[in-house]
């Protein structure tokens, strides 16, 4: 093709479109936990400071630092969008730089905007909570190491261990994003050599943010129990009331494993709360503080129960463990977003949860196997690794945030849903550029800009800086539903 730059800029520019459509028909939602992350104009949940670098604060400093430079959720959620936004096109443009291939070229980026204006991947741009920033900020992580490992360019190192560092302190669990990465990079200064130095202090710069937010986490569970719906218990205690709440009650062939192996007493009131429908976390949490025979239950075994249940019925928490492991990869909506794609593209890539982890199996078999039959592992070693340790680094994060965690899977496993599906994605181009372009040569030398995009970045960079500023302004015009 004579203008390939053309056809970059008109799919960029397509996506521009898609997502102004989504950013002017969003629905702002809010949730019980927004307050821990950003005041809501009422003193009833101002609880102290919700930015603190030295963990005393309810969350890690990523999110609300960031909020706390807009003067609304409104104007937070137009920035969210931003951000967003200029993540997935960076990733886009990333791929298009390295495929040689146009058609390879035209599948990758068309595969990643796609995914960019789904709704279970943009309504998180229009919730107060985490999410957003957590899938934003490791898009285009991804997208600057992919940058970084075509060129070299220190510039595109120091920017993804800028926004990795940031990345880091969004969530607790991204620090296992954050260890993966710091091994690709030991992984580099191990085989390249040109590129040691820099991989070496790479990695040295984001060991020191685990270092830091290890170290702040244990402070922050503490400050954050004054926001939970269990302020009168401690982190572990807490844990485990989510996890008799969601897993052990409701399910009669767990809860008799609890009572029979573990002796767990009965409290009428906590069983009736989770024979219902709704969570009624409050609810459920002062049912348990009120069966004293139960609280005191829970503070003997908090601490190892859960690590008793897996090793005395394997079978069964193996069983139940893959069903979380659909509800955290099956994605979820919570904001209103308007839907851009037909309904049938988004069940192709969000299947229904029953079928959610065979499609995933079957796109990284098929995809892996392209990789390995096509000789890409080989022949296009770089962007294969991404794959790999796209998909190493997602299945580690879903597995220790079950084990570690509990709650909203559906909400908290989104990162790592996007993670896999971009791995396939990567895997499945990555092969088709090696058939497509086996004869040609590897180009040398940095990917120049084609043709007309630094014209489309300048244009789109100024519309998108012109939405950020009604949102700061307070301009914007999103509505606000409380969840």
């Amino acid at each position: 093709m004579k203008r390939p730059g053309a056809l970059l800029g008109g799919l960029l520019l397509a996506f521009l479109a898609a997502r102004l459509v989504i950013c002017v028909r969003g629905t702002v939602f809010t949730s019980f936990d927004t307050a821990s992350f950003a005041y809501r104009g009422d003193p009833a949940v101002d609880r102290g400071a919700l930015v603190s670098l030295t963990g005393h604060a309810p969350r890690l400093w990523g999110v609300p630092a960031f909020y706390a430079v807009f003067p609304g959720d409104h104007s937070r959620a137009v920035a969210q969008w931003a951000v967003g936004t200029v993540a997935w096109a960076l990733l886009a443009w990333a791929l298009w730089s390295w495929l040689r291939g146009i058609a390879a070229k035209v599948l990758g980026v068309g595969g990643v905007l796609l995914l960019a204006v789904l709704p279970p991947v943009a309504n998180w741009d229009f919730a107060i909570l985490s999410e957003s920033l957590s899938i934003s900020l490791g898009v285009a992580t991804l997208a600057l190491a992919v940058l970084w490992g075509r060129t070299g360019s220190t510039w595109s190192l120091a920017a993804m261990l800028a926004v990795a560092s940031w990345w880091t302190f969004t969530r607790p669990d991204i620090r296992v994003f954050t260890v993966f990465l710091i091994a690709a990079l030991a992984a580099v200064a191990w085989r390249r050599p040109a590129s040691r130095r820099g991989a070496l202090a790479g990695a040295g710069v984001l060991a020191a943010m685990v270092v830091w937010c290890t170290a702040l986490t244990p402070v922050v569970d503490r400050t954050y129990q004054r926001y939970s719906a269990t302020p009168e218990v401690r982190y572990e205690e807490g844990l485990l009331v989510f996890r008799l709440r969601q897993h052990v009650l409701p399910d009669p062939e767990v809860r008799a494993l609890f009572v029979n192996r573990f002796g767990m007493p009965s409290c009428p009131a906590m069983e009736e709360i989770a024979a219902g429908g709704p969570w009624q976390t409050a609810r459920f949490a002062e049912a348990y503080a009120g069966c004293p025979e139960m609280k005191a239950w829970g503070e003997r075994n908090a601490a190892d129960v859960w690590k008793r249940y897996a090793t005395t019925a394997p079978g069964l928490f193996a069983r139940r463990t893959a069903e979380v492991v659909k509800l955290s990869l099956a994605g979820a909506d919570y904001a209103k977003t308007a839907r851009v794609t037909p309904q049938a593209v988004q069940d192709a890539l969000f299947p229904p949860r029953r079928w959610v982890l065979p499609a995933l199996a079957a796109g990284l078999l098929i995809a892996g196997v392209a990789l390995i039959a096509s000789g890409a592992w080989r022949s296009r070693a770089g962007l294969s690794s991404v794959a790999g340790v796209l998909v190493a680094s997602s299945a580690a994060s879903v597995a220790a945030g079950i084990w570690f965690g509990a709650g909203e899977y559906w909400r908290f496993g989104i990162q790592e849903a996007i993670g896999l599906r971009l791995a396939v994605l990567v895997m499945a181009v990555t092969a088709i550029d090696a058939v497509v372009t086996r004869k040609s040569a590897r180009p040398s030398g940095s990917p120049r800009v084609p043709s007309g995009v630094g014209a489309l970045a300048v244009v789109g960079g100024a519309l998108l800086a012109s939405l950020l500023l009604a949102g700061l302004l307070g301009h914007g015009a999103l509505p606000v539903t409380d969840g």
